[in-house]
């Protein structure tokens, strides 16, 4: 349909005082809209017929129709025919506006996006947040400040700068001068500072309206540096065999440890953040959780159900708790703390075992590791499910086909029956 706008007087706005303002009557989809001008008449201006005569007032006018008449050809016809006439007069105020510099306190905006996110993938934000605002010396950065120059000048920073710690008693930073930040530091601080800025551009900017606030997108011509390929974390099945053996004769850090490690292995690989607030299992001895990491970004909720064999009961019967399924929130004040102490243990009985290195974020990888090799070979679709990870292949499947928990029982009581108990 056809868009038309004309000047026009209307009787009922002439004031007291003789004058009159143009307006300028937009028709677009058989919808009227009224757009004001600064353009005063009197009635000495008015010859026959209320044309004006003043040729200074008529060129204005002119000029102004002509000029919003420009605006709307530049959109595409079909794009204009399919905006509602108030998204039409928002176009072109948006284009009589003077342009006004657009600022935006970038890392105030970052903490905002960070509220968004599950509790674990919130501290990545705010971390990366924290040393963008060590870069810029304390003080918070325009969002115009975001620049390919200035973000390769961060990354410089971040390489130079040790690890920076916080005492949580006096607040007090102090900064390592033998360890330096990991090569996989660098991709998350920056891949979390380009989610930002692109939460930014999709807030700000309009394309169906030209408006562009955030115009440029620095990530563009900056290139993120690639998370070094990360290491097996596993560990082997002769190592988890020494835990459940000497496991009845460690005390203390390192019992806490290996026993919360076993469990881990025993229930999937299941996370300590999930582990800390998990409600008590079913009649049936069946935990039913919803993994926090991944839960608001999932459609079933990031649900999991998981078995306790009696193997892991045993062991599970420390820990035990009437409110919840694991005593831990007694214990720890938070999931930070419980697994700086499971860590803590694990190192410990790695030295007396001289066993190598590994966090217990090794559970998860070794439990998916044994359930592909050939001492259970068990279907890449089950792990998947026990990792509680989306199967990219088979997205179609998840959302009309109901997963078979039993599927995924059957593969823990193999995995299990792998070791002695």
């Amino acid at each position: 349909m056809s868009t038309t706008i004309n000047p026009i007087l209307l009787d009922h706005h002439w004031k007291d005082d003789g004058t009159n303002f143009y307006r300028l009557l937009l028709i677009h989809n058989r919808k009227k809209k009224y757009l004001k001008t600064n353009i005063a008449v009197t009635k000495d201006d008015l010859g026959r017929g209320g044309k004006v005569k003043t040729l200074s007032i008529k060129t204005a006018i002119d000029d102004v129709v002509l000029r919003f008449r420009k605006y709307l050809s530049e959109i595409n016809m079909f794009d204009l025919d399919a905006m509602s006439i108030d998204e039409v007069v928002k176009y072109i105020e948006s284009k009589e506006k003077t342009p006004e510099k657009f600022e935006l306190d970038f890392y105030s905006y970052g903490l905002e996006v960070a509220k968004r996110k599950s509790a674990s993938t919130s501290s990545f934000y705010v971390t990366a947040l924290n040393a963008l605002l060590r870069f810029f010396q304390g003080r918070h950065p325009d969002i115009s400040e975001i620049t390919v120059r200035n973000l390769r000048a961060f990354e410089d920073f971040l390489r130079t700068e040790g690890l920076m710690t916080m005492n949580r008693h006096n607040s007090k930073i102090k900064e390592s001068e033998i360890k330096k930040k990991r090569g996989g530091t660098f991709f998350t601080y920056i891949s979390k500072l380009r989610h930002i800025y692109h939460c930014a551009q999709m807030q700000y900017n309009d394309p169906d309206l030209g408006i562009f606030h955030i115009p440029n997108n620095p990530f563009e011509y900056y290139s993120v540096p690639k998370c070094p390929a990360s290491k097996h974390r596993n560990v082997s099945v002769a190592t988890i065999q020494k835990m459940i053996d000497t496991r009845k004769s460690l005390k203390r850090e390192q019992r806490l440890a290996i026993d919360v490690f076993l469990i881990s292995f025993g229930l999937c690989g299941m996370n300590l953040a999930d582990m800390f607030v998990c409600s008590m299992p079913d009649k049936e001895g069946i935990l039913h959780y919803n993994r926090q990491k991944t839960a608001p970004r999932r459609d079933d909720g990031a649900e999991m159900r998981v078995k306790i064999f009696p193997c892991i009961r045993a062991i599970m019967k420390e820990y035990m708790d009437d409110e919840r399924c694991f005593s831990f929130h007694r214990r720890f004040y938070a999931t930070k703390s419980l697994n700086k102490g499971v860590n803590k243990g694990l190192r410990q009985w790695q030295e007396d075992n001289k066993e190598e290195d590994f966090t217990f974020y090794a559970a998860r990888h070794s439990w998916a590791t044994i359930a592909r090799s050939k001492l259970c070979n068990i279907d890449a679709k089950v792990v998947t499910a026990g990792l509680c990870h989306v199967d990219v292949n088979n997205k179609t499947d998840d959302v009309y086909i109901q997963f078979d928990w039993e599927q995924l029982w059957d593969a823990q009581k193999k995995i299990l029956d792998v070791f002695k108990w």
